[in-house]
C-alpha cells in the first residue's frame, strides 16, 4: 500500500493502517532525534511521542508542502528541542591528577594533525554547537536535505536558514583553525 493510500485509511478510521507508517519511519525518527538528544532512552521515547503526535495530527500533513518524513522531522525538531530545553546537562568535575598528566604528555607528544585528526576536531567543534545548530548541520551535510526542507523542518525561512549554516560553517572553521593553533604551539 502506498504511502498516501496508508494515510488516506488512517483518516477514514482504519488505525491498523498506521503501522506501516511506523514500521517505515521509526528507525529514521530514533536515528534522527538521537542526533540532537544523544541520550538513546530519551531518543527512543520521543520518538514514540512523535509517532503519537503524527497519528493524532496525520489530517494537518499537507504533502503539497513537504514530503511525510520531512513532516514527521519537523515534530522531531521541535520535540526533540522542547526535550533539551526541559533537561539540563550534568557537569562532571574530575580532580585526578593522573588524568590530567596523561592528557598532557598525550598533548605534547602529538605532531602537526593529520586528515583523521582534522575530522576529530571538526567532530568535535560540531559536537560543541547547540542542538539546535548542530541539528541543521547534520540535517544538511549527513542527511543531504536541501534547504527548503530544513526551513520546512525549523519552521524558519530558507533565507534565515542559509544565513545560519554560513555563520555556523564560519563558526566551526574559527574554532578548528584555533584549536590547530593551540596544538602547534605546544
Amino acid at each position: 500500500m502506498s504511502e498516501q493510500a496508508a494515510i488516506q485509511q488512517i483518516l477514514n478510521g482504519n488505525s491498523g493502517a498506521f503501522r506501516q507508517i511506523v514500521e517505515a519511519y521509526s528507525d529514521k525518527l530514533f536515528t534522527f532525534i538521537g542526533r540532537i538528544v544523544k541520550q538513546p532512552m530519551d531518543a527512543e521515547e520521543i520518538a514514540e511521542d512523535v509517532l503519537v503526535k503524527a497519528y493524532q495530527h496525520l489530517a494537518e500533513f499537507n504533502a503539497g508542502k513537504a514530503t511525510l518524513w520531512t513532516w514527521l522531522c519537523s515534530i522531531a525538531y521541535n520535540e526533540s528541542l522542547n526535550h533539551l530545553r526541559k533537561t539540563r546537562p550534568t557537569l562532571l568535575y574530575l580532580d585526578d591528577d593522573t588524568n590530567t598528566t596523561a592528557l598532557h604528555e598525550a598533548d605534547i607528544a602529538k605532531a602537526e594533525p593529520d586528515t583523521d585528526e582534522r575530522i576529530d576536531d571538526l567532530n568535535q567543534a560540531i559536537a560543541k554547537l547547540s542542538a539546535d545548530d548542530r541539528t541543521l548541520i547534520e540535517l544538511y551535510y549527513y542527511d543531504d536535505k536541501p534547504i527548503s526542507d530544513i526551513a520546512y523542518i525549523t519552521g524558519q525561512t530558507e533565507n534565515n536558514i542559509s544565513t545560519r549554516l554560513f555563520r555556523i560553517r564560519k563558526r566551526l572553521h574559527k574554532d578548528i583553525n584555533k584549536s590547530l593553533t593551540n596544538e602547534n604551539s605546544r
